[in-house]
């Protein structure tokens, strides 16, 4: 099991949220105490007004598609001399160890790269956020619970490194014998393509029209990660 060292006294840290409008942040300050404790939430296009403080611990929520918009962010964060950054990432970063050709992996990997080396941020990592189970995608999948999100903003404790990957794999049934076969001659299939995988965004989409949801970098970050377990 991953050693754990315990999160530092909440006291001595005035709490601020970066990307108010992240699906992710949204669910979790639902919770009245995550809200109490994070009384200060604001979007990335803020950033320019706001006093940040020696005290603060930034949470960056705030994701752009822009590898550029991301950085100014940081940059700021960097200049703003604040106490501590925590930068959320995707546990989906993993493909880029075998391709470049999907961008939100890359996008936030870079990001995630640059919150390091320029800000000397934490890095919490997430997998495919669900409230019930029947949310996630059928098979296996690297998955965070909104619950487990909850706790941890209330209480983070970090993985000995100083990071923290909160996520867990998850499996679920197939819907059916055939889903479960095309799982599986979807793997074949990726494995062919090695370093293109994005060849077969075409299939991709059909999978989505029918309501399947593991395929693309969902399906390679999970496998990837299985594979350096094994």
């Amino acid at each position: 099991m991953t050693g754990r060292i315990s999160a530092e006294p909440r006291d001595d840290y005035r709490e601020v949220v970066i990307g108010k409008n992240s699906r992710v942040w949204r669910s979790a300050c639902v919770d009245g105490r995550v809200g109490q404790r994070f009384g200060i939430c604001i979007s990335h296009t803020e950033l320019h007004g706001f006093a940040f403080t020696r005290q603060d611990r930034v949470w960056v929520f705030a994701y752009s598609r822009r590898v550029e918009e991301n950085s100014r962010l940081l940059e700021m964060l960097s200049k703003a001399g604040v106490r501590e950054i925590v930068y959320v990432s995707t546990a989906t970063t993993i493909v880029t160890r075998f391709t470049h050709c999907y961008s939100y992996p890359r996008v936030k990997l870079a990001a995630e790269n640059q919150a390091r080396h320029l800000t000397g941020a934490r890095v919490l990592t997430l997998g495919v956020v669900y409230e019930r189970a029947e949310e996630l995608p059928a098979g296996p999948a690297l998955a965070t619970s909104q619950d487990s999100i909850k706790s941890f903003l209330l209480e983070p404790v970090w993985d000995v490194n100083g990071d923290r990957q909160l996520f867990e794999l998850v499996s679920r049934p197939f819907t059916s014998r055939f889903e479960a076969a095309l799982h599986q001659a979807y793997g074949t299939i990726i494995g062919r393509v090695r370093r293109w995988p994005c060849v077969l965004r075409p299939l991709d989409l059909l999978l989505r029209l029918a309501g399947i949801r593991w395929y693309g970098y969902i399906y390679l970050s999970t496998q990837v990660w299985i594979a350096t377990r094994s």
